[in-house]
């Protein structure tokens, strides 16, 4: 019996453990493998230039969209561009209304978009669920603004997980003593006001969608929300991570990302954080009062946290036990304490400071364990990579 006299399922079957560029060696074998493996071959599309998304927009036939359920997209520009390329809002909007079946979307954007055109496209976007987007290029010269990101965002009418990276905030939300040095938007104003956040397109603003369970800040300045207070209606958010930005300032960050964990809510489950926290009172400088509290003398109480997460390449050893400390009340039940960079590090120098540093942060954990009255904690766990490892069952 010859290939092309099995069953179509049986094709299907073969063609789902082929890696992407053996299906589609196979699919030009014959113009009924060809059509079989259309949906598989468009069903995750990595698009990695600007140049490559002009490509796509204009060869590929627009019907092969409603296959595309993952989609990422870079717009970088092609390496010895002579000229400044167009916007490339039209190619990549032309992409998007085919994609009614998409489910996931990464953008890392070279320039930013015309935020009239691309938002009425995201409104029809009704199966996305999963929505990253971030700044390719430098946030001085090429900024990705915290408007058009959050505007995008709240026009997802099924968003759950939702990352930003390297967002930058707008000036029309932060006050003029900004320090010096942290790269601001100045000309987003043009972003028309949004059906359910109007104006208010600051990314504290995302607590506000309704579907959202998951966010993910990376590399986004937060400390202009150390006053943040939501009120109104929030969203069911289970899962929250922050990893801070290059551009802090220590003490304020600190005070930013409690400012955080505390609008965040009630069903709040799980914080990943770079950023150390520390209790303190409110400052008045940085953030707008739009959103404030009508009796700013209120704190929100702390969220009660089944997972706790520590960025431990961001947060020194030294901040471990305060931070652990302010953080009595969330009744935490297993902790997780991960440097991602040692975990995956393979020369002989960076496994040597791997396990020194580990030997360090595993005797303040046995000192906090030591110490504590938490009757919630489960279980501790520690992970710089192999033979740098431990797990604490309480």
């Amino acid at each position: 019996m010859t290939w092309n006299n099995l069953p179509t399922e049986l094709h299907l079957a073969v063609a789902r453990f082929l890696p992407p560029q053996d299906t589609r060696a196979l699919s030009r074998t014959s113009r009924s493998s060809y059509n079989l493996l259309v949906p598989q071959i468009f069903s995750d599309v990595t698009i990695s230039s600007r140049s490559a998304l002009r490509s796509f927009a204009t060869h590929v036939p627009a019907r092969y969209g409603t296959h595309i359920k993952c989609l990422s997209i870079c717009t970088k520009p092609a390496e010895r561009a002579l000229v400044q390329e167009v916007d490339c809002t039209e190619d990549l909007a032309t992409i998007l209304a085919t994609c009614s079946h998409l489910r996931s979307l990464s953008l890392s954007l070279a320039a930013s978009l015309d935020a009239s055109t691309i938002t009425l496209v995201f409104a029809s976007l009704t199966t996305v669920q999963k929505f990253e987007i971030g700044c390719w290029g430098q946030e001085e010269t090429t900024p990705v603004s915290e408007r058009i990101a959050v505007s995008l965002a709240a026009s997802l009418p099924s968003l759950t997980h939702l990352t930003l990276s390297r967002v930058t905030r707008s000036a029309l939300h932060v006050d003029n003593c900004s320090p010096p040095g942290v790269p601001l938007v100045l000309n987003d104003h043009d972003v028309p006001s949004h059906p359910i956040l109007g104006e208010e397109l600051c990314i504290p603003s995302l607590l506000k969608l309704p579907t959202l369970k998951s966010l993910d800040l990376r590399d986004v300045w937060i400390d202009c929300d150390e006053n943040m207070s939501m009120q109104g209606k929030l969203a069911q958010l289970e899962r929250v991570s922050l990893s801070g930005s290059m551009y802090r300032d220590g003490e304020v960050e600190s005070k930013a990302c409690l400012a955080w964990l505390r609008a965040c809510g009630p069903v709040l489950r799980s914080f990943k954080t770079g950023i150390p926290l520390g209790e303190s009172q409110p400052s008045t400088c940085l953030g707008k009062d739009r959103m404030a509290a009508e009796d700013e003398s209120i704190t929100s109480p702390l969220p009660i946290l089944t997972d706790f997460h520590v960025d431990a390449e961001r947060v020194a050893l030294d901040d471990l036990l305060p931070m652990l400390n302010v953080l009595t009340a969330c009744e935490i039940e297993r902790i997780t304490i991960v440097n991602a960079a040692m975990c995956t590090a393979q020369d002989a120098f960076t496994r040597e400071c791997a396990s020194d540093e580990f030997e360090d942060w595993q005797d303040t954990i046995e000192q906090f364990l030591t110490s504590n009255e938490w009757n919630s904690l489960k279980s501790v766990e520690l992970n710089f990579g192999q033979g740098a490892q431990r797990l604490w069952s309480l």
